[in-house]
């Protein structure tokens, strides 16, 4: 899934828009009090990474130019944080499951089966 015009505008955007707008205040909420193996899909740039407690692992994120972003964010991140490409139709974790799963500010997007 490529969406480059809407990757780069979102990469430079978001960050601004969650500091001005108070978005970033609603990210938080959402993660507070998870444990165990979680992953979040739709990482868009990694805005997330910074808020997880100490039990996030993973992060799947389709769009490449977003996910180097996502990459260097999970590099910057407390905790670590393995950002793999793939979608939510399809996740690509080990085996073994998830405790929770994060998805936030995602756009719905039409499956090929929907008109």
């Amino acid at each position: 899934m490529r969406h480059p015009v809407f990757a780069r505008c979102y990469a430079r955007l978001a960050p601004a828009v969650d500091e001005r707008a108070g978005i970033g205040a609603h990210r938080a909420d959402p993660l507070t009090g998870l444990s165990g193996r979680v992953v979040e899909v739709g990482a868009g740039s990694g805005l997330n990474f910074g808020r997880y407690p100490a039990a996030v692992r993973e992060a799947v994120k389709p769009e490449p130019l977003l996910r180097r972003a996502a990459r260097d964010a999970a590099a910057r991140a407390a905790v670590p944080v393995r950002v793999v490409p793939g979608g939510a139709e399809d996740l690509p974790l080990d085996s073994g499951g998830v405790d929770a799963a994060v998805v936030s500010l995602m756009p719905r997007c039409a499956s090929p089966t929907e008109p």
